[in-house]
C-alpha cells in the first residue's frame, strides 16, 4: 500500500482550496487536520492511516513523530504576496474566525488593533521569515544549508509541489502523484474586504523583505523551474489535459460560492459538493485520463524515510538507534560527519526492545560507532548519503551535548 498523502500547508498560499480539491475527490471529513491539541498526535495518526490524506501547517519532519512514511506535497506562492495576504487577512479579523474564537499572534492582534502598517509588517516579515524554506527543510531557523535540504525533501520526498497562482496544473500534477481523478477546486478563505484599505507599500519595505527572504525566492524559482520541465516532459498529452482543466474549472466558478471567504476545515454542505460534481459529470474526462494514465507509468519511487537518536558518546564511542520507517527489515547505514567530511561509518543491527516499545516497526535498531582517536568536537551523525541527521546529533564535546 502506497503511504499516505500529508500536504505541508504554508499561510496564505491557498492551502485551504487545496483542501477543498481532498474533498472533492475523498468525501466529506476525509481529509484530516493536523492541529496539535497536546494529546500528541496519536488521534491524528490513527485518522491519517484511515483516510490517506491531511495536513496542516505542519513543517517536514512529522513523519518521524508518527513513526510512518509519507508522500508529501505542498504550495508556494510568491513570497510578497503571501506576506501582504497575511497582514490583509489579520486585518479582517481573519475573515471573521477571531470574532469567533480564532486564536491570532501577537503581532496579528497589533495589525488587528491598527498599530501595525503594512510597511512595518513586510520590512520586518512579521508574517514569518523564509517560511516555505523553514517549512519544507523542517529547520526552525533556515540557512544556506537548509536550502539544500528543501531541494533534496522536493527531490525524493514529495510527489508533487505546485504553484498558488497555477492552481489547476498543480491539481493535475497532484492527481497522477495520488491516484485520485478530479483535478478541480472551489475557492475558500479568500481574505474578503477590499485591499485598498492596507495601505502602500514603500520600496525600501519590499527591497528589505526580497534581502531577507532571498531563500524563500529561491525555492520559488527552483519549484517553477521543476514544474516547467515536467510539464515539457509530458507534452501535449499534458497540455491537452490543462486545457480541458481550465474550462472545467472556469464553469465550476460560475457557481455561487458560500465558502469563498471561510474555510472548508470547519465543515461544509454536502449539497455544493453535489452541484459541483455535476458540472464536472457535463463534460467527457478522457484527456485528462489519457493524462493521468501516462503520467502514472512514469512515476518515480520515493526514497526512504528514516528516523533516529544519538544516545550518548563515551569511551570514543557514538551510540543511538536508527530505524527505517519505509522499509524497517532493513539495517541504517550510517556516518559521523563533521561537516562534510565522513570521519566514521557504521550499521544498526543491535536490540534495541526500547524502540519497538514506543512505537517503531522494528526492534533491532541500535548502533555504536567507534571514532578515530583524532575525532574533533561538532560531528553529528546522518543516514549514509543523505542530508537526513539523527535526533540529538549536533556538537558533541566531552560526552556531553552542547546543541
Amino acid at each position: 500500500m502506497s503511504s499516505p498523502t500529508f500536504f505541508i500547508h504554508p499561510p496564505k498560499s491557498g492551502g485551504s482550496t487545496v483542501i477543498s480539491f481532498f474533498d472533492l475527490n475523498k468525501g466529506k471529513d476525509q481529509f484530516t487536520v493536523f492541529e496539535w491539541t497536546g494529546d500528541g498526535w496519536d488521534r491524528c495518526r490513527a485518522r491519517l492511516l484511515q483516510t490517506r490524506i491531511g495536513g496542516g501547517h505542519q513543517p517536514y519532519g512529522i513523519h518521524r513523530s508518527l513513526k510512518t512514511p509519507l508522500a508529501y506535497c505542498t504550495i508556494l506562492r510568491d513570497p510578497l504576496a503571501r506576506q501582504i495576504s497575511h497582514y490583509r487577512y489579520a486585518l479582517n479579523g481573519k475573515n471573521g474566525d477571531v470574532a469567533r474564537g480564532a486564536s491570532v499572534s501577537a503581532t496579528e492582534a497589533l495589525v488587528l488593533r491598527g498599530a501595525l502598517s503594512l510597511d512595518e509588517w513586510v520590512s520586518e516579515s512579521l508574517g514569518g521569515r523564509n517560511v516555505f524554506v523553514q517549512m519544507l527543510s523542517g529547520h526552525p531557523a533556515p540557512d544556506e544549508l537548509s536550502l539544500g535540504i528543501t531541494k533534496a525533501n522536493l527531490q525524493h520526498h514529495f510527489g508533487a509541489v505546485g504553484i498558488c497562482e497555477n492552481m489547476s496544473e498543480f491539481l493535475l500534477r497532484l492527481c497522477a502523484k495520488t491516484g485520485m481523478k478530479l483535478p478541480f477546486y472551489f475557492e475558500t478563505n479568500i481574505t474578503s474586504g477590499s485591499a485598498k484599505n492596507i495601505g502602500q507599500l514603500s520600496e525600501s519595505a519590499k527591497q528589505k523583505f526580497v534581502q531577507d527572504n532571498s531563500l524563500d525566492y529561491e525555492i520559488f524559482e527552483y519549484a517553477k523551474r521543476e514544474i516547467q520541465s515536467d510539464a515539457h516532459k509530458s507534452g501535449s498529452v499534458f497540455a491537452n489535459a490543462l486545457d480541458l482543466v481550465h474550462v472545467i474549472q472556469a464553469e465550476i466558478n460560475q457557481l455561487e460560492n458560500p465558502y469563498l471567504h471561510s474555510s472548508v476545515v470547519f465543515g461544509f454542505d454536502e449539497a455544493f459538493l453535489v452541484k459541483v460534481h455535476g458540472v464536472i459529470d457535463r463534460f467527457d474526462l478522457a484527456p485528462i485520463n489519457e493524462y493521468l494514465r501516462f503520467a502514472q507509468g512514469e512515476a518515480r519511487t520515493f526514497a526512504d524515510m528514516y528516523d533516529g537518536f544519538v544516545d550518548s558518546v563515551r569511551d570514543g564511542v557514538v551510540s543511538g538507534w536508527a530505524v527505517n520507517l519505509s522499509r524497517p527489515e532493513r539495517s541504517v547505514r550510517l556516518e559521523v560527519r563533521v561537516g562534510s567530511e565522513v570521519i566514521a561509518s557504521g550499521s544498526t543491527g543491535a536490540h534495541r526492545p526500547d524502540v519497538a516499545s514506543a512505537g517503531y516497526p522494528s526492534a533491532y535498531t541500535g548502533f555504536s560507532i567507534a571514532l578515530p582517536p583524532d575525532a574533533p568536537d561538532g560531528f553529528h551523525v546522518a543516514v549514509a548519503g543523505s542530508a537526513e541527521r539523527l535526533h540529538n546529533a549536533g556538537v558533541w564535546r566531552r560526552g556531553w551535548h552542547c546543541v
